[in-house]
C-alpha cells in the first residue's frame, strides 16, 4: 500500500514542477511574443499544450516510480539516471525557450531529450517493459516538439 502512496507522490510532484515551470516562465511568453513569432503549420492551438502535459508528466511520474523501484538492478541505476537526466533538461527547456527565448539552445535540448528517452526506453525494456511502452508517447510528443522548435528556431 505504501508504494502506491510512493507512485501518487510521484506523479503529484512532477505535476507541481510543470505547474511552477508554466506559471512563472511559459504563461508570460505565450501571452506576449510567442504570439508575435512564426511558427510551424503543424504548430497545435496553445490550449492543447496543457493537457497534453498533464498527462504525459503524470506517465513520466510512474515511469520514474517504477524505475526507482527496480534501482536495486545495476541497468535500473543507470536507465534512472538517464531518465532523471532528460526530465531535468525538460523542465530546463521551458526557461531556455520561453525565458530566454533561445531557440537554437531549446531545439539541442530536445534533441538531448529525445536521445536520452529513446536510450532509456531501449534499456529499460530488459527489466521492465511497461516503463518503454509508458514512454511511447512522450517520445511521440518531444519529438514533434523537437520539430515545433526547429521550425520556430528556422522562422525566426
Amino acid at each position: 500500500m505504501i508504494r502506491y502512496v510512493y507512485l501518487g507522490a510521484t506523479v503529484l510532484i512532477l505535476q507541481i514542477l510543470s505547474w511552477l515551470t508554466s506559471y512563472f516562465v511559459t504563461q508570460q511568453a505565450v501571452t506576449t511574443w510567442y504570439r508575435d513569432i512564426e511558427k510551424s503549420t503543424l504548430n497545435p492551438p496553445d490550449w492543447v499544450f496543457a493537457p497534453v502535459w498533464i498527462v504525459l508528466y503524470a506517465m513520466l511520474g510512474v515511469v520514474l516510480w517504477r524505475l526507482w523501484l527496480a534501482r536495486a538492478l545495476k541497468p535500473a541505476r543507470i536507465t534512472l539516471g538517464l531518465f532523471l537526466t532528460q526530465l531535468a533538461i525538460n523542465y530546463a527547456w521551458s526557461f531556455v525557450f520561453f525565458g530566454m527565448a533561445n531557440f537554437q539552445a531549446a531545439f539541442l535540448m530536445l534533441l538531448a531529450i529525445v536521445i536520452l528517452s529513446a536510450v532509456t526506453m531501449i534499456r529499460a525494456y530488459s527489466f521492465d517493459r511497461m516503463v518503454t511502452w509508458l514512454m511511447i508517447p512522450y517520445l511521440a510528443w518531444v519529438s514533434f516538439a523537437t520539430w515545433l522548435t526547429f521550425a520556430v528556431m528556422r522562422l525566426n
